[in-house]
């Protein structure tokens, strides 16, 4: 299947369409992504494109929007979500990041949500415009679906994106790619596992002789605090995969921390969160186990401490700690000789000319729900972009009408797999 219509003279429409989105702060925990999917809506009225905005109950300002090109039974699916991360600081951005404006040497749209994940959305959706034409040329009797979900920056396990559409199915094909950025066809990507630690302790004027003779009082920010060195400092089991070149089971203790409510009295309160990237083999049941051991264990030499410090005290323990899971989801993985992930090779092979790697990524993804669900997924191929999360997030503006042939190329190989 080839379209009429050049993908390369689409490169204005979608970069303008682009930079609105980037316009449109979607901040998963801050905004909605409503205003989002009200542009993906204005975009699919221009290219005569069917769309439908679909909110899980009680959730009407956080709607996801399902586009379809055909009328026929759905053969494919492209999956990118409408919210991003946050900008720490602005400042320290070369170009605005809420401002979708190029940088005319490198030819790099820069922007917050540029390549996550707003510029794959992008690519995607002209590929239906295009998929269209070919749909309504040739009389097929298929679909193409493009999903863009919401909630995804929240821990890839929301109940209101991905979860809510499949459970409902709204959403299928016999394959489907997540159109992260870049040219590695990600046929893998790592699990998560996100804990909740709080320790509870009590509070007492700094300045109070109960204090300064320890009769009263417990640190939970200094309790906390030993404890997070104890998970960064604990020899982890180097856990690895030959798909995940680089890539170990990671534990990041400590990326959210709170403790204390003012400067003059000990902290009863604090806690923190601890990320961990889950290799294939990866027991999340161990890491847990762990985790409990060595919490327990610091919470305890801390209670002794205590004790010790008032041997004639008949109080009991003053520090506590609960774990709470936050976010779990597998590992996932689509078999590197799979028929999908041969079409997206081949296609980079003739469009780029160059053989593209077949790796899996270490960020998680919904990848895995797709392939729960039963529908085939390479969890991440994509326009070039780069710096995802991070200071100067850029998506490359030739890459854009790229990847769109590249799109067009595998759906027209792998559904003939299907008749």
């Amino acid at each position: 299947m080839t379209s009429k219509i050049s993908s390369s003279s689409l490169t204005s429409s979608m970069v303008s369409f682009l930079s609105d989105l980037i316009r449109i702060r979607s901040i998963c925990g801050i905004n909605t992504e409503y205003l989002v999917a009200e542009r993906i809506s204005i975009e699919c009225q221009k290219l005569k494109l069917k769309y439908e905005l679909v909110s899980a109950p009680n959730q009407e300002d956080r709607p996801n929007v399902i586009v379809t090109a055909g009328n026929g039974p759905s053969k494919f699916l492209f999956v990118g979500h409408t919210d991003t991360v946050n900008v720490e600081d602005e400042t320290q951005w070369s170009l605005p990041p809420f401002a979708g404006s190029i940088d005319d040497k490198t030819q790099r749209l820069i922007g917050r949500g540029s390549c996550d994940n707003k510029g794959g959305i992008v690519c995607a959706l002209y590929t239906l415009y295009l998929l269209q034409q070919i749909i309504d040329e040739e009389k097929l009797n298929i679909s193409i679906q493009l999903a863009c979900v919401v909630d995804e920056e929240s821990g890839a396990c929301s109940s209101i994106g991905v979860r809510y559409l499949l459970d409902r199915k709204l959403i299928s094909g016999s394959g489907a790619i997540y159109v992260y950025p870049g040219t590695n066809v990600t046929i893998e990507h790592r699990g998560l596992l996100r804990l909740s630690i709080d320790v509870k302790g009590e509070n007492v004027h700094t300045g109070s002789v109960e204090w300064n003779t320890k009769i009263k009082g417990a640190n939970a920010t200094t309790a906390l605090a030993r404890i997070l060195i104890a998970l960064e400092d604990y020899s982890w089991n180097n856990d690895t995969d030959p798909s995940f070149p680089s890539l170990t089971l990671t534990v990041t203790p400590g990326t959210i921390f709170n403790g204390g409510g003012f400067v003059s009295v000990v902290p009863s309160n604090a806690s923190a969160m601890v990320d961990i990237r889950l290799m294939p083999s990866t027991s999340a049941k161990d890491i847990l186990k762990t985790i409990e051991d060595i919490v327990k264990n610091i919470i305890d030499e801390r209670n002794e401490y205590y004790r010790k410090m008032t041997p004639n005290s008949n109080l009991s323990a003053r520090l506590s700690a609960t774990i709470t899971i936050k976010n779990q989801l597998p590992a996932a993985a689509i078999d590197s000789n799979h028929a999908l992930v041969l079409s997206c090779v081949n296609a980079v092979k003739k469009i780029l000319n160059i053989t593209p790697t077949t790796n899996g990524c270490g960020p998680a993804n919904e990848g895995y729900m797709l392939i729960d669900s039963g529908i085939p997924t390479i969890c991440g191929f994509g326009p070039i972009g780069g710096n995802v999360h991070g200071v100067d997030e850029w998506i490359s503006v030739p890459s854009m009408a790229q990847t769109v042939d590249i799109y067009l190329d595998i759906v027209s190989n792998y559904c003939q797999f299907f008749g």
